[in-house]
């Protein structure tokens, strides 16, 4: 079906709803608008800005789906292609020079191999969460839930079921 909406009513839908990180819909019939439609929208309407901050945001889309592409951990904004990303584990930013793991897309990760660096996440964590937990907390003698003391008096409710204990 062709839209009956106008350009111009088109042109302030773009300008009001779009958010950075979103598709833009058509207000009739909720189908993306095409990159083409947008672009011919915002440059008939001498949006210069708008056309600008869309255009960044579509070059941005189209990079991060290379797979060889990576952005750099540091926040300084910058991105660039890693190539051979499978052997090439650590990447140094082109902008700031520091290093981001491809793997894990985090700052690289010293003295740990990325096999390592994945561990704690796993059962390594658990166990740290674990003790950590058995060191600060009680259980809460009606429904077992821990209970951390976080203040100095010794009277203690539990969050869960607000059972009042000592500590």
């Amino acid at each position: 079906p062709n839209p009956t909406i106008c350009n111009k009513c088109l042109y302030e839908y773009i300008r009001n709803t779009w958010n950075i990180g979103s598709n833009i819909n058509c207000p009739e019939c909720s189908i993306p608008l095409s990159h083409i439609t947008i672009h011919d929208i915002l440059l008939n309407h001498d949006d210069n800005a708008l056309y600008e901050r869309y255009e960044q945001f579509d070059l941005h889309r189209s990079l991060e789906q290379h797979p060889e592409f990576i952005w750099c951990a540091h926040g300084c904004g910058s991105g660039q292609l890693n190539e051979g990303a499978t052997m090439n584990k650590t990447v140094q930013c082109v902008n700031c020079h520091k290093l981001t793991c491809f793997t894990h897309r985090c700052p690289w990760h010293d003295e740990m191999t990325c096999e390592e660096y994945a561990m704690p996440r796993t059962n390594g964590q658990m166990h740290a969460s674990e003790r950590w937990i058995n060191v600060n907390t009680k259980e809460c003698p009606t429904c077992h839930s821990h209970i951390e003391k976080n203040e100095g008096c010794d009277h203690m409710t539990c969050w869960q079921c607000k059972f009042e204990f000592c500590w």
